[in-house]
């Protein structure tokens, strides 16, 4: 991890790995952190705001209520937040209104806040976006737009355009590897990005070619995704060419989809533990086999 990076999460000098809530939906947040933490995870990501119409929905109290609980939490582990999603832009969506969950991420610490365009007006798009990112300033928050193959935003070229247009230094794109291959995208795309543009990249695997149609692909997304090193994903490839030693999340479904709350009842909760620690593994031997190629 380069000295910028390794100050910015207070890690040592390696590349820092997230668990991303994805992989564990079913998780509430304590238990998300806890698990990571058990698992040996640098870093979090945490859903406080509904992706999909099945997410839990918090109350903007209710979700302050949460973030304070999980301050000592996040002290006695010793993990940190590192991104607090989701935020939907489209032509009704209000950016003042999604204050309360910048400030929910501020108060947990966390250094980034994810958002995806369902608008197909780019100006709208531009300007909402370049809201969200002034009202994160103060806050010391980054911005990263999304693109998905199913997204208003459809490429990396698109977001590109789109946050060289908006100029402001807290907003950047964020790399998803499956959404990187289903826009298909290239190496060379990500070489070619302005320095500074791309902030970091979410890793998971799967077969080159990808499903026929929208809700295939959302599908896909939201719970066909295979660890890294599992599939056909050139991600040693991406990881040379998304900035030294950013930290990378770990997006993978937990293999059912789902699970009852009597399979993570009981201490350590072991089949979501071990999912996490599978995870982990398999990024650790990708990142470690990146980091010492000459």
């Amino acid at each position: 991890m380069s000295q910028s990076v390794s100050s910015e999460v207070g890690m040592p000098a390696r590349r820092a790995l997230s668990l991303a809530h994805l992989s564990l939906i079913a998780c509430p947040p304590d238990q998300l952190v806890t698990i990571a933490a058990d698992a040996g995870f640098d870093l979090v990501d945490l859903r406080l705001s509904p992706a999909t119409p099945t997410d839990r929905v918090y109350g903007d109290d209710e979700r302050v209520q949460v973030c304070r609980a999980l301050l000592p939490l996040l002290r006695d582990t010793g993990l940190k937040v590192w991104d607090v999603e989701i935020i939907r832009i489209n032509e009704r969506m209000q950016p003042q209104a999604h204050l309360p969950l910048i400030e929910a991420a501020a108060l947990l610490g966390a250094r980034r806040i994810k958002a995806v365009c369902n608008c197909d007006n780019t100006g709208v798009c531009i300007s909402k976006l370049s809201r969200l990112a002034e009202l994160a300033v103060p806050f010391g928050l980054t911005v990263d737009l999304e693109y998905m193959a199913f997204s208003s935003v459809k490429s990396l070229r698109a977001a590109l355009a789109i946050i060289k247009t908006a100029g402001l230094p807290n907003l950047q794109v964020l790399v998803d590897a499956l959404h990187w291959m289903r826009a298909g995208d290239t190496v060379a795309d990500l070489r070619a990005a302005p320095a500074g543009s791309i902030g970091y990249a979410q890793l998971c695997d799967g077969p080159r070619q990808g499903p026929a149609g929208h809700e295939a692909l959302i599908t896909e997304a939201r719970t066909r995704r295979l660890p890294p090193g599992e599939g056909d994903f050139p991600l040693r490839a991406l990881l040379e060419a998304m900035p030294a030693g950013c930290p990378v999340s770990i997006e993978v479904p937990f293999p059912s989809g789902d699970f009852c709350e009597a399979e993570i009842a009981g201490p350590p909760g072991e089949e979501p533990l071990r999912h996490a620690r599978r995870l982990l593994a398999a990024a650790r031997r990708l990142t470690e086999r990146q980091e010492a190629a000459p």
